[in-house]
């Protein structure tokens, strides 16, 4: 039997780097829903929709990344007793809408390249690498280089390439300086950089601010 792939939370209390119990129920959630096919999946969704009440529907798209439209669906297929669906009424292997990825296999390379110039590390390899523009900002990048991509699906991107979705708050912070010439200072370590690269000599990035 193949198993669907593992769909990582994107509920805020699991995007939170702080641990919190939920995180590992959603991940059951989502493990148990990989061995599930596809009526059983939107079945059991509902019946958690329903079982957390108002708002269940929003909360369970973000757990399990199936559409709202999907768990209604659900719902409304246990409201008439799962009548006109039969058990062997399953998508054949292989079906269903491709990945971004799959219709677009350049896509994620297309991505590395955008964030390639403006990625911050964490020196001590505690967190993710942070970038400075927003799912928005990238996703209108890409759209650019010819990749029509959503914003959920470049933070799905963001996760796989070990980054954090989040806009890196030490380059939103405003200390005495305004948005254009922030702007025109990590422009010129940009160009910097590709002046650097061009010449093959090295690039060092250093963390100042590390106390320990």
């Amino acid at each position: 039997m193949t198993h669907s792939p593992v769909h990582h939370c994107e509920c805020p209390l699991c995007q939170s780097p702080a641990r919190h119990p939920d995180q590992a129920f959603h991940h059951y959630i989502n493990l148990f829903l990989s061995r599930l096919n596809e009526p059983q999946r939107r079945w059991f969704v509902a019946l958690e929709a329903l079982r957390v009440g108002h708002g269940g529907k929003h909360l369970l798209a973000q757990i399990t990344g199936m559409s709202p439209t999907t768990i209604l669906r659900g719902r409304r297929e246990l409201e008439a007793d799962l009548a006109g669906c039969p058990d062997f009424h399953l998508r054949a292997p292989g079906g269903g809408r491709p990945t971004a990825q799959e219709r677009d296999p350049e896509l994620e390379q297309a991505l590395e390249t955008v964030l390639a110039l403006e990625t911050a590390g964490d020196p001590m390899g505690r967190r993710p690498m942070a970038k400075r523009s927003s799912l928005q900002h990238l996703s209108a990048a890409l759209k650019k280089k010819g990749h029509a991509v959503s914003r959920p699906t470049v933070s799905k991107l963001l996760r796989k390439l070990k980054y954090s979705p989040k806009v890196n708050a030490r380059r939103t912070e405003v200390r005495g300086a305004s948005a254009a010439q922030r702007h025109e200072q990590f422009d010129h370590i940009n160009e910097q950089r590709e002046d650097f690269g061009t010449t093959r000599d090295p690039v060092i990035s250093v963390d100042t601010k590390k106390k320990s």
